[in-house]
């Protein structure tokens, strides 16, 4: 189940599941940040243009990161985030990573959408990705010493970067706990066959393959059409299932990002004139 949270003007989401294990994260709404215009307020993205064809600064950026990283009591220092580039790369994040990604001035983790620390690496204690419809996972060992941020649209869904970053860990599959946050709804989501056929595939690899119209909707109940609506929350959730992870160690938030844009950015619904929203998790440290 999730929470909507808050300190001062800013509000996030953060999953029953993972906070019940002591572990700091949160699922960042558009709001409190200091960006103006389309990337109103809290957008962490220095790529994406708006209508004009400006991107936000990166000072406004960096602040944002200040501002929600406060509220897990860490900093953009810290923390890392990945130029996300639709793929199905998980890199483990070393001592010495800490603000790539996360200050402006510095390199990002380049070519990969999924990160991955545990409590060998000095210097960083949080991950992050940016998402405007697209799927924010957060995964962590009940222990918090390991920890997994992950970035999935359709394609890095269909590749399965979900369950690459869950074999990152070191521990029992009955250990790993998932929170898959807010992102665009089977409700909104329209594909093509092209996502029906990869889905397809991969579940049939999996032998799975009688779950895949389970993770559509038809658009309309006319036999000519075979429009179909995809359901990325869910498709994420059974890949992780049929990993071995537990179905009672997964939260899904249920939250449209399409539908609620103007709680969330959302590439759909502003026409790709957004900014990204952040999602975040915290490495706990226990003795």
């Amino acid at each position: 189940m999730f929470f909507k949270r808050g300190k001062g003007d800013v509000f996030y989401y953060t999953s029953s599941l993972l906070s019940e294990h002591g572990i700091a994260h949160g699922f960042f709404t558009r709001h409190g940040g200091v960006s103006s215009g389309d990337f109103s307020s809290l957008n962490v993205s220095t790529a994406r243009k708006d209508k004009s064809g400006n991107c936000d600064a990166p000072l406004n950026v960096y602040r944002n990161y200040v501002i929600a990283l406060s509220c897990l009591e860490t900093t953009p220092e810290r923390a890392v985030g990945a130029k996300q580039v639709h793929g199905d790369v998980v890199l483990c994040v070393e001592s010495g990573d800490g603000g790539k990604g996360t200050n402006p001035i510095l390199p990002e983790m380049c070519g990969c959408d999924g990160l991955f620390l545990d409590e060998t690496t000095t210097g960083v204690d949080a991950l992050c990705v940016k998402t405007a419809d697209c799927v924010p996972i957060l995964l962590s060992s009940k222990d918090g010493k390991q920890v997994s941020a992950v970035h999935a649209g359709w394609r890095g869904t269909v590749l399965d970067i979900v369950t690459k970053a869950a074999e990152k860990f070191d521990c029992p599959k009955e250990d790993i706990l998932c929170a898959v946050g807010p992102c665009i709804g089977v409700c909104c989501y329209e594909v093509g066959e092209e996502v029906y056929e990869a889905v397809k595939s991969l579940f049939s690899y999996k032998g799975m393959e009688n779950l895949t119209d389970s993770m559509f909707r038809n658009v309309c109940t006319c036999s000519a059409c075979s429009k179909k609506k995809a359901n990325l929350s869910e498709i994420n959730k059974a890949l992780l299932i049929a990993f071995g992870i537990p179905e009672e160690n997964i939260d899904v938030s249920g939250i449209c990002t399409v539908c609620h844009e103007k709680e969330f950015f959302s590439h759909r619904k502003s026409g790709g004139f957004s900014g990204t929203f952040v999602s975040a998790i915290r490495r706990q440290i226990r003795n």
